[in-house]
């Protein structure tokens, strides 16, 4: 299967409101990156696990889990990510014990803003330079399911703001790396969630200048979430359009009441989706999945609609 233009950066980060489906998002891009032949991780980031179960899998915890063929996913924890960390500079379990699992120390880290969040993304970041014995990076897709909006400013600012904060030391050159991850093209893109709705559309276009104007991170593809899907062929809806009303209380009158909801709705999430044009952004529509049901197949059928938008 050919690989999309919007899956080949390594380091993938969704991002957008809560609510507007970036984990529905994230497990799409998994799919078609494994089923590319990719090996792809999937990160979520000390939450509610939703990735396995949109596979129709179990959640995984703090452990990289296989969920699939060319597919893992892991739900980034703070404490884990510190133990990782730790070990991987101290070298010596005894050490990190001694100075890590100090309640002084615990708390210290508690009380610091911001430590968790660069916990989780250090995290993932090693997990974009982790190599095979023969040299080979070990994950060839790394997907994010970046925190909502403010918090997620807050997330993909903090090796910034630490690597400026930091003069020199392990911390400094940790953080610059980060860093250089989160604004180099070549690697790394930054997905954006929305839906065709005020509040979402308001929210993106300010998250859009943020992540441009202020951070300068590299903008892959915007996802409109839960588009309707026409009700009608275009030359169906002109001619609904002149039906006059019929009698109230009748069936028919429910029947035109519903069809011009349903078509006011539609022209509403039109003129939100124009809005959204105007950014310098590819676009994709993903519609509506009308199921009680949703999981592997949804997902599926997402996958097959993006991959028909990115051709």
């Amino acid at each position: 299967m050919h690989l999309p233009p919007l899956l080949q950066r390594r380091f993938v980060l969704v991002t957008g409101k809560g609510g507007v489906g970036k984990s529905t998002v994230s497990a799409v891009l998994a799919r078609l990156s494994a089923r590319a032949g990719r090996r792809t991780l999937v990160c979520e980031l000390n939450t509610r696990e939703r990735i396995p179960g949109l596979f129709g899998r179990p959640p995984v915890g703090g452990e990289v889990t296989r969920i699939g063929e060319n597919l893992w996913s892991v739900n980034i924890q703070p404490d884990m990510a510190m133990e990782e960390y730790a070990l991987m500079k101290l070298r010596f379990r005894t050490l990190y014990r001694f100075v890590f699992e100090n309640p002084v120390v615990r708390n210290m880290v508690r009380i610091i803003p911001g430590v968790h969040h660069l916990l989780m993304m250090g995290k993932a970041f090693n997990h974009e330079r982790e190599v095979e014995a023969d040299g080979r990076p070990t994950w060839d897709t790394i997907i994010v399911d970046a925190p909502a909006t403010g918090h997620g400013l807050t997330f993909f600012q903090l090796p910034r703001v630490i690597r400026d904060a930091v003069p020199a030391g392990n911390l400094h050159r940790e953080a610059a790396d980060m860093w250089a991850l989160l604004t180099d093209p070549r690697r790394t893109a930054v997905h954006l969630v929305t839906l065709p709705e005020e509040l979402p559309v308001r929210e993106t276009l300010e998250l859009h200048g943020r992540l441009t104007r202020d951070l300068g991170m590299p903008l892959g593809h915007l996802f409109v979430n839960m588009m309707p899907p026409p009700l009608f062929a275009p030359e169906q809806a002109e001619l609904f359009a002149r039906l006059p009303e019929p009698a109230p209380g009748t069936a028919l009158h429910d029947l035109w009441a519903t069809g011009r909801i349903r078509m006011g709705r539609e022209a509403l999430a039109g003129s939100y989706r124009r809005q959204l044009a105007g950014l310098a952004m590819p676009l994709v529509e993903l519609p509506i999945m009308y199921t009680r049901d949703f999981g592997p197949e949804q997902i599926g059928a997402l996958g097959d609609r993006l991959l028909e938008q990115s051709r």
